[in-house]
């Protein structure tokens, strides 16, 4: 794989899924804008408009260099992620499309749209410099493997001894260690490296959650006439009130929200017979697939969820009205 790049400018949450939130999304792409608001009392979910134009969201969200691991003494050339991300980013929108164009005709086919959703969400989060520590916490052992791969054994050791002259200003900026750093962008790298069945380490963890036998997966996915849905500058918010579930839940465009919800079969039924759980366990079974419309209960914990979880910021098609 070739990693050079000379992109500088490097978005954390792509200018694609942004753009699904414009707040004109009529214009043209390098016009286009999105609300920004920040976060004045998480407790009380109070939020403040930071500007009535709006930010241009090609500057939004993106840091220079983010995922930069060698550059140039000369400055002419640089090796990042950005190629890496792009395939999945070129393809957010037209899943994002086609899921809610099925599931509003009352389609049930959407397995293939259900798991490349997930798996393009949970790469922003594991591309997001405001949850490093999370991330390390989550897949950080990917950091201590080497690819066998020659070609990706080369690249791989440019992430560990490149030319990172942006590493001091990132690390003071973003209040991490050059430790942390450096450990995820070789977990980063990771996550690419081709495994068993030609896909990548993250996709064959993802295919491996959904396919677990032990486990139940269910997914819900909000729509809206008018209400509007925040974009959080974490890209994620993780449902806490069911301490054994894992829940994400993520914005999917201005007016759509999905979330995925991971439980044991004992969790969901705890009374079940031990003898109708084994069975069950046996064998594999698709994600339960919810659909909601117009359902405010849902957006208000959504919108509060993103409000409470993110860094400092969410951001919206709207400048005013949105529900928390």
């Amino acid at each position: 794989m070739d990693l050079s790049s000379d992109t500088r400018n490097q978005h954390f949450i792509s200018q694609a899924e942004q753009r699904l939130n414009a707040a004109n999304a009529e214009a043209e792409s390098d016009r286009q804008r999105i609300f920004s608001f920040r976060v004045h009392d998480r407790e009380s979910y109070d939020v403040r408009l930071e500007s009535r134009r709006g930010r241009l969201i090609s500057g939004n969200l993106s840091l220079h260099d983010l995922f930069t691991f060698d550059v140039a003494t000369d400055h002419g050339s640089r090796f990042n992620f950005e190629v890496l991300f792009q395939r999945f980013e070129r393809e957010i929108v037209a899943t994002t499309a086609s899921l809610l164009e099925k599931l509003a005709a009352g389609g049930r086919d959407i397995g293939g749209e259900i798991g490349g959703l997930f798996v393009a969400k949970l790469l922003n989060f594991a591309r997001n410099p405001f949850s490093i520590a999370k991330i390390l916490n989550t897949f950080g052992d990917l950091a201590n493997y080497q690819p066998t791969a020659p070609a990706a054994a080369r690249l791989f050791e440019r992430v560990l001894n490149g030319r990172k002259p942006h590493q001091a200003r990132l690390c003071a900026e973003l209040g991490i260690s050059d430790a942390d750093y450096e450990r995820w962008l070789r977990m980063l790298f990771m996550l690419f490296v081709e495994g068993d069945g030609g896909l990548s380490l993250h996709e064959a963890t993802v295919k491996s959650l959904f396919e677990r036998k032990s486990h139940a997966a269910a997914v819900l996915v909000c729509t809206y006439s008018e209400a509007r849905c925040l974009l959080s500058d974490r890209s994620f918010s993780q449902i806490t009130d069911r301490p054994n579930w894992v829940g994400l839940e993520f914005n999917l465009r201005r007016n759509a929200f999905i979330r995925y919800l991971f439980a044991d079969h004992g969790e969901l039924v705890p009374h079940a017979p031990r003898e109708w759980r084994e069975r069950y366990e046996t064998t594999k079974h698709p994600p339960t697939v919810w659909h909601l419309k117009d359902d405010f209960e849902c957006l208000r914990g959504f919108n509060r969820n993103a409000i409470y979880q993110c860094h400092s910021r969410v951001y919206c098609s709207a400048r005013h009205g949105v529900m928390v």
